[in-house]
């Protein structure tokens, strides 16, 4: 990957992804949490941080991220709960960029559809080294 998130302008969308969580990642993202949590498993529903991480990473799938780079912070809004296998959208664009002691501060929006009707809304803000022209 020759582009990384540093590169990208605000306003920048990103190309749409579509994934879904099945039973075994639902599990494993759990049990790599210790979420015991049994309403997942008799509701049959995929715990929303794993989702909202999963989109994330669908989408850093994308671009680069520069050596050094840190996730410094996500807020959440959960609307809609999500069941296990169920077909997910996920759009996401740059929000912001800004410069701030030699570090480039990129935030991402994204919004999560199910049946299209908007399940979780996200955003993530990213530090990363360099100098890039801010946006």
């Amino acid at each position: 990957m020759s582009q990384t998130l540093s590169d990208l302008p605000s306003g920048h969308t990103f190309e749409t992804v579509r994934f879904s969580v099945d039973a075994a990642k639902s599990r494993a993202y759990r049990e790599a949490t210790g979420d015991t949590n049994p309403v997942f498993d008799s509701d049959g529903f995929v715990p929303p941080l794993c989702v909202a991480a999963l989109a994330l990473g669908a989408l850093l799938n994308q671009v680069g991220l520069p050596p050094a780079t840190l996730h410094t912070n996500e807020s959440l809004e959960f609307l809609a709960a999500v069941p296990v296998d169920a077909e997910l959208e996920c759009t996401a664009r740059i929000a912001q960029k800004s410069q701030r002691a030699g570090m480039i501060v990129t935030v991402i929006e994204n919004e999560l559809l199910l049946n299209g009707t908007t399940a979780i809304k996200a955003r993530a803000t990213v530090f990363s080294p360099g100098a890039s022209t801010p946006s």
